[in-house]
């Protein structure tokens, strides 16, 4: 099994919030994904914290998709590992359920057989929660000291994905 570190950047810390950006990145390093969403949120409904920290970190182009083409998009780049594939966080109650509503087509009519399954084959049910002690969190941080952005979904990904490989020593 494969970990894939990956994090969200969202409207702000409410119960309705909504999806801005995804970042996801291998345990090897060699791969990552990288989205920006153009249809989930107005900024209307942008909190002060995502409005200063976030929105001005959004990179647009090639990364700027809609929830229908994240889905499409990031399914493929799971599916093209060759292994299974278990998603790695820091933050259960607030990332993980965008992976849940990713993957959760609601305009598919389930009684066709022309219906798809929108969770990807290989993609664990099951997140790795990386635990957040002080040597992980020193960890992180080196990780930004060093110039990674924090709060850009991808370079998040990648301290956290630093930072595990810090405390456990290695990849496997």
């Amino acid at each position: 099994m494969i970990r894939v570190f990956f994090d969200t950047e969202f409207t702000d810390l409410i119960v309705d919030h909504q999806l801005i950006r995804i970042g996801l990145i291998d345990e090897t390093g060699e791969r990552t994904f990288y989205a920006e969403l153009s249809d989930t949120y107005r900024l209307a409904d942008v909190g002060d914290f995502a409005r200063e920290a976030v929105l001005p970190q959004l990179e647009g182009g090639a990364a700027l998709m809609t929830m229908d083409d994240l889905r499409e998009r990031l399914k493929v780049w799971l599916e093209a590992f060759d292994w299974p594939v278990r998603l790695a966080t820091d933050s259960l109650s607030w990332d993980w359920p965008w992976i849940q509503e990713i993957f959760t087509d609601y305009n598919v009519n389930y009684d066709s057989p022309h219906a798809r399954d929108s969770w990807p084959f290989n993609l664990d049910g099951k997140p790795l929660i990386l635990t957040q002690d002080q040597a992980f969190n020193q960890a992180v941080e080196r990780a930004f000291a060093e110039g990674l952005r924090r709060h850009h979904a991808l370079d998040d990904a990648k301290a956290n994905r630093l930072a595990w490989i810090a405390i456990a020593g290695d990849t496997d």
